[in-house]
């Protein structure tokens, strides 16, 4: 089979010839259909210690077809449509026990960095992180749907706890997340602040659902919000983006009693500044604000995900495909911030 492979750390991508994967008792081989590509794939190949051995293959949005099942499996069954969970989790520990598996106490890394990824024809994956596709909903559509729109439902539903009337600042609105935070916090009855820079960021974040856009380049991110908020500021601000500039203007923007919603971070190794902030515990506590982190998603998470992409209520902002050997033209244009909107790989055949 065809992959794209990684020989070293922040190496670029080969295309080479592998042999396709056999399943163990408790895994499932899958035929890639589509991949989601994205910023967390970038900083991977490029941040020490994420990537557990070479040579690796990456990618971690996958939708494809169940092509055989390990001795074990018996929730999975050959000819289904699925996507899957990032995670390599245990499922055994109390974290994992009480939903909360993201938080695994016993974790083994992440599809793509511990084991091999989607930016390949086939790839094995356990059961566990095996998640079913229903039917109405596209391989791209599914592949985008298990990170990109389920982080934007964790954020929104369980971290920002966005309701009707909050005003939700978006910043990094315009990105393969941003755009979908867009639609799920207006699905959630929030009204939409989308900051991001460069005109088609923000135009694809007005088109999608934003209530306002703010532009950066043109003043400082906290005053702006200030302006469409009576003076208010924002009830919810969810930080896609995670450097020390967009974190410190986040809080800056907060209301009285706000949530701060942490998603990006930027590793040093890759931006050369520590993804640390300037926090005033004072106005801090004073002001009653909230601080969250959001990592990842649940299992269950992702179902209810799909379901909404099946119903329409939510919009995959898919902008550009490639096919699998050209997966470092799409890389490229990420790091140099030139794409608004979701990425993905689609398989020939």
């Amino acid at each position: 089979m065809k992959a794209m492979v990684l020989h070293g750390l922040g190496q670029p991508l080969r295309l080479e010839e592998v042999a396709i994967p056999k399943p163990g008792p408790n895994d499932v081989l899958v035929r890639v259909r589509a991949c989601g590509v994205g910023l967390t794939v970038v900083n991977l190949i490029r941040t020490p210690g994420r990537v557990t051995s070479y040579p690796r293959t990456p990618g971690h949005e996958v939708a494809g077809v169940v092509m055989e099942v390990g001795s074990e499996v018996k929730s999975v069954r050959a000819g289904q449509r699925v996507t899957n969970h990032y995670y390599l989790t245990c499922g055994q520990c109390r974290n994992c026990r009480s939903g909360r598996e993201t938080l695994c106490l016993n974790l083994r890394g992440h599809v793509g960095a511990a084991c091999n990824g989607g930016y390949a024809e086939y790839l094995v994956l356990p059961e566990r992180n095996i998640v079913a596709i229903p039917d109405g909903v596209s391989d791209v559509d599914a592949a985008v749907a298990s990170d990109a729109i389920a982080t934007p439902y964790h954020a929104c539903h369980k971290e920002a706890r966005v309701g009707p009337g909050d005003d939700v600042l978006i910043i990094g609105a315009g990105g393969g997340v941003g755009i979908h935070m867009v639609q799920m916090a207006r699905l959630c009855g929030g009204r939409v602040l989308a900051a991001d820079i460069g005109d088609d960021k923000l135009a694809l974040a007005k088109t999608w659902g934003a209530d306002e856009v703010i532009d950066v380049r043109r003043g400082e991110l906290a005053p702006q919000v200030k302006a469409l908020t009576e003076g208010r500021g924002a009830d919810a601000v969810i930080d896609v983006v995670g450097n020390r500039q967009t974190l410190e203007a986040g809080i800056q923007s907060l209301a009285v009693a706000g949530k701060m919603v942490i998603i990006g971070s930027k590793p040093r190794s890759v931006y050369g500044e520590a993804p640390s902030f300037m926090l005033n515990t004072a106005v801090f506590t004073q002001r009653g604000l909230e601080l969250h982190s959001s990592r990842y998603v649940t299992a269950a998470e992702i179902a209810q995900t799909l379901e909404l992409v099946r119903r329409k209520r939510i919009r995959p902002v898919v902008t550009q495909t490639f096919p699998l050997e050209r997966v470092e033209e799409a890389h490229e244009l990420i790091r140099n911030n030139a794409t608004a909107g979701r990425i993905a790989l689609v398989m020939a055949g």
